[in-house]
């Protein structure tokens, strides 16, 4: 498990003041109401800054030490992340979508692939499937999904074999 968490991207800058547009996966989140750092990869290098606060719908977002439209330019389509264990803590028997890349899919007995990413899209949850060599989409809801085993670390899905193209 990484501990560094992608929880959204810059879009562009915003003003010249240094402010920054973004767009989050979870458009529901609340993370960035916490007294978090966010963190970009610049240079090869994990670079973090405070946020200062949020407007315009919690759209747009100011960070410590970027002051100017050009130090906001330097972060334009840029992923940023926050720190795993700056994530709140879950109640029993939750877990974060993101807890279960890398782990094995098996439709029913028969191995699947290897869940190599969870997108958020705005109408569903989706993972990314390592298939045959493929990447293949499959939703991510309730109605196929029928256990996790966190300690092995398999997602055992059902009815999912139209997505695979059997």
């Amino acid at each position: 498990m990484s501990k560094f968490i992608p929880v959204g991207k810059v879009i562009k800058p915003h003003g010249i003041k240094g402010e920054l547009k973004f767009f989050l996966y979870n458009e529901d989140s609340d993370l960035l109401e916490l007294d978090i750092k966010i963190w970009f990869k610049i240079n090869d290098l994990n670079k973090s800054f405070n946020l200062i606060n949020t407007k315009g719908s919690g759209k747009i977002f100011k960070l410590e030490s970027i002051d100017s439209r050009d130090d906001a330019e330097l972060l334009r389509n840029k992923e940023f992340f926050v720190l795993r264990s700056d994530l709140p803590d879950l109640s029993d028997g939750n877990f974060y979508l993101n807890d279960i890349i890398n782990f094995r899919l098996f439709n029913k007995k028969n191995e699947i692939g290897l869940i190599i990413d969870v997108l958020l899209l705005p109408s569903s949850n989706y993972i990314l499937v390592n298939y045959n060599n493929n990447e293949i989409l499959i939703p991510f809801l309730d109605r196929y999904i029928e256990f996790f085993d966190f300690d092995e670390k398999i997602v055992v899905m059902k009815n999912i074999k139209v997505f695979l193209n059997l």
